[in-house]
């Protein structure tokens, strides 16, 4: 069995070739040692947060409703745009019944190893001061103001979303359209969704997602929650196919699975713009015209107006400077590019007077298992509990329950991972652990289990929601 990355280069070539299952979990062994003090730090923090978040559940009538869960917005305390973001959020910050929405959350830069206190100090103490946490936090800034990292720690305790526009005014249309879609009279989107995945071929991992994910999602989405779909998979699925079956149209849910562009080679500003792309079908090295980038976002016209988009591929929700899997795994570069960032599609979405309420992507490079066999019953069973938190996460959002909210049960296999690992490298050191092929293959899953919990993220208010028909 092999795994493989998720992403395409300039020249349509992964960027993480197919490799021996045996061998990544051997490397992945190989480096417990010097990456147990970072996972160990992290289990800390996020076994705290998982017990505190279920405590507050047994306090919140309906966690579905930010205003009885709590909602607020967090900030760092040196961002020079502090008091405009505050005053364009208040609006919004009334809506969702923040008490005091000149008072946000304050992060200070704190390290890593701080964020066990900080989220102690900051986040846990409005529950001291006789309030409530907020169980909705609407992260505003970029990474280099609001870490990737923290982002999905506090995922671990709350339903966390991030901003981060090019613009004041971006910002600004954004908050504008999700209070006219949500005060405006009936449904904003109907009852339908779409899902779109190449396949490249038996060889290719875009054959996996287009197999074991898009095409049983989508029959689950018709058969189960009786949602109209439409599929453009394998051949069918050309950016021309892609563009026809969005603009014009108003489903509930997009959900494409395909490579994301990742043009790691290139500078810092031609990535901000490419990287996490959808590589549509071709036969060629992507080029514009195999590409849905945000350039091809229509800024003249409504498109996707209320509805949510997911999509499964390398880089969609951003890239890290540097890696995090490259601590674990060699034929990795060790730093993409000069800084963190959210790439530039989910951010042309969202700025859209008349685009979606909400993306959900994934950071870094995703990994998916590649078989030699794809009909082993095995197979199947462990593909599918893969897409567990992927099912629940559509299933929420169809049943219009907050986007953030949808994304919990990755915050909790977020943190049962690392203690996992943390465990698996506590027993290893003291003896009470004999490596065997089967224990290999399930820390493998496990790793990239975490990396699937710690790196999908929502782009958007965390409290916003579908309008759609019964």
């Amino acid at each position: 069995m092999n795994i493989v990355g998720l992403g395409l280069d300039a020249n349509r070539k992964l960027l993480f070739g197919p490799r021996d299952e045996a061998a990544v979990a051997e490397a992945l062994i190989g480096s417990l040692e010097r990456n147990a003090p970072g996972v160990r730090s992290l289990t800390r923090t996020t076994a705290d947060t998982v017990s505190y978040r279920r405590e507050a559940k047994r306090k919140i009538l309906d966690a579905g409703d930010p205003r009885a869960a709590g909602w607020t917005f967090l900030v760092n305390e040196s961002d020079p745009r502090l008091a405009s973001i505050t005053e364009i959020l208040r609006p919004l910050a009334e809506h969702r019944g923040m008490p005091d929405p000149g008072r946000p959350l304050v992060y200070r830069g704190e390290s890593q190893d701080e964020w066990f206190e900080w989220l102690h100090d900051e986040y846990y103490a409005r529950t001291l001061e006789g309030g409530r946490a907020p169980q909705y936090v609407l992260l505003v800034g970029d990474p280099q103001q609001i870490p990737f990292g923290f982002q999905s720690v506090l995922a671990t305790v709350a339903n966390v979303g991030r901003v981060d526009f090019d613009s004041m005014d971006h910002l600004s249309a954004y908050v504008a359209k999700l209070l006219r879609l949500e005060t405006g009279p009936g449904p904003v989107v109907e009852r339908d969704a779409v899902f779109f995945a190449p396949d490249a071929g038996g060889s290719d991992p875009t054959y996996f997602s287009r197999k074991y994910m898009a095409e049983p999602l989508a029959e689950h989405v018709r058969e189960t929650l009786s949602v109209a779909t439409r599929m453009i998979v394998g051949e069918a699925a050309t950016k021309a196919a892609l563009t026809s079956a969005l603009r014009g149209r108003h489903p509930a849910l997009v959900y494409t699975a395909s490579h994301g562009l990742g043009a790691l080679y290139e500078s810092c500003e031609t990535q901000k713009q490419v990287n996490g792309a959808i590589c549509c079908q071709s036969d060629d090295p992507p080029t514009p015209d195999s590409l849905f980038g945000a350039e091809d976002v229509p800024l003249a016209e409504p498109f996707l107006e209320g509805a949510i988009f997911f999509q499964f591929a390398c880089f969609g929700y951003g890239t890290p400077a540097e890696s995090d899997y490259s601590h674990w795994i060699s034929g990795l570069p060790e730093q993409y590019t000069d800084m963190d960032f959210v790439a530039a599609l989910p951010k042309k979405l969202l700025s859209h007077p008349r685009g979606p309420i909400a993306y959900i992507g994934h950071l870094d490079t995703a990994f998916l298992h590649a078989f030699a066999d794809a009909e082993a019953p095995h197979i199947l069973e462990r593909w599918h509990s893969r897409i567990a938190p992927f099912v629940t996460a559509v299933d929420e959002l169809l049943a219009v329950q907050p986007s953030g909210l949808a994304m919990q049960d990755l915050g909790e296999r977020y943190s049962i991972c690392n203690a996992l690992i943390t465990s698996t490298y506590d027993r290893e050191r003291r003896g009470r652990l004999k490596w065997t092929p089967e224990l290999k293959a399930q820390f493998l899953d496990r790793w990239i289990t975490r990396g699937d919990a710690q790196n999908y993220m929502v782009f958007g208010d965390p409290a916003a929601r579908l309008r759609m028909p019964d």
